[in-house]
């Protein structure tokens, strides 16, 4: 019976309105710890991103991350890295590139296999906090130079990316943002992997994302992505009715997980697992995160006896 490696996150940095701070080591050390206990040697790491300044040294800190984890017999499954993928086609790409490859070589520091994005950020020269939102600059982009020349932009500076992330070992993960970003739905963002024309350019799945959104639901993600397919961020809600991506742990929402854990299998996808979501509520921590473990596991069982 197929059990997936499995990934919860656990913050190493956090972002204060002005900077981002490294979190006291003693805190996360301590889940990495709890996590390992449980069976559970991946994390997802997050933060060390190019799009606000930090009151530290991202280089060497990504390094000491991946040497404290490999330390301790772990990995990050991933790093969620959020960089910008275009400017404006009218601009030089070169920004757009070089903080790409600077998240590239961050998640490569971390020993981690995949760099997750969301593809929709665009690039100028203020800290992201202090910009206008995604939408309305796309909307004036495609205004100005077209849909397709806006979308070509950013897969040429994926693909240049993705020529990067080879060379370390590390693939660039785009997460579906389904209807509330753009490059995110199941026309575009297809497009904007295959326009990439990279084996090191693939797909994030955000379960929470599409549940919620209710376009295309997370079964038919699954489909669409295929064996571009690195990476997930699973998380539960209750769909398209309440509207809010709530980040519940499985079982808490309203996503058919074992038609997903079908799906995946149906597909062939061997990568890891990875939780964008706690252990259940209204528990101690450890019980928590016990109990949504045992309860994947299960999942995964019923799956097999339904369909070997």
């Amino acid at each position: 019976m197929k059990h997936y490696p499995l990934s919860y996150s656990v913050n190493t940095v956090n972002f204060d309105g002005q900077l981002i701070r490294r979190i006291p080591e003693e805190e996360y050390t301590e889940m990495f710890r709890l996590l390992k206990s449980l069976s559970v040697d991946q994390v997802m790491i997050s933060g060390y991103v190019t799009i606000e300044n930090a009151d530290f040294d991202m280089d060497e800190e990504t390094k000491h991350i991946g040497a404290l984890l490999d330390s301790l017999g772990m990995r990050p499954a991933q790093h969620h890295g959020l960089a910008a993928s275009y400017a404006s086609p009218g601009d030089s790409q070169e920004p757009v590139i070089e903080r790409l490859c600077r998240c590239v070589r961050y998640t490569a520091n971390l020993n981690s296999p995949v760099l997750v994005i969301h593809p929709g950020n665009y690039h100028n020269d203020q800290a992201w906090s202090q910009k206008v939102g995604n939408c309305d600059f796309f909307d004036s982009q495609t205004e100005r130079y077209g849909f397709d020349r806006v979308l070509e932009t950013a897969a040429a500076n994926l693909h240049e990316a993705g020529a990067y992330a080879e060379k370390l070992g590390v693939k660039i993960a785009v997460e579906n943002l389904d209807r509330t970003e753009p490059f995110g739905d199941h026309t575009a963002l297809p497009r904007l992997v295959s326009m990439a024309d990279s084996p090191a350019v693939g797909f994030c799945l955000d379960a929470g994302h599409a549940h919620c959104c209710g376009k295309t639901s997370v079964v038919e993600w699954i489909d669409i992505m295929g064996d571009k397919l690195f990476t997930t961020h699973f998380h539960d809600n209750r769909g398209a009715r309440n509207w809010t991506d709530e980040h519940r742990a499985p079982g808490f929402g309203t996503i058919p997980w074992l038609d997903v854990i079908a799906k995946l299998r149906e597909i062939g996808y061997e990568n890891t697992v990875n939780f964008e979501s706690n252990g259940w509520p209204y528990m101690s921590t450890e019980e928590g995160y016990r109990h949504a473990i045992d309860f994947w596991r299960t999942l995964e069982s019923i799956s097999a006896e339904n369909h070997d």
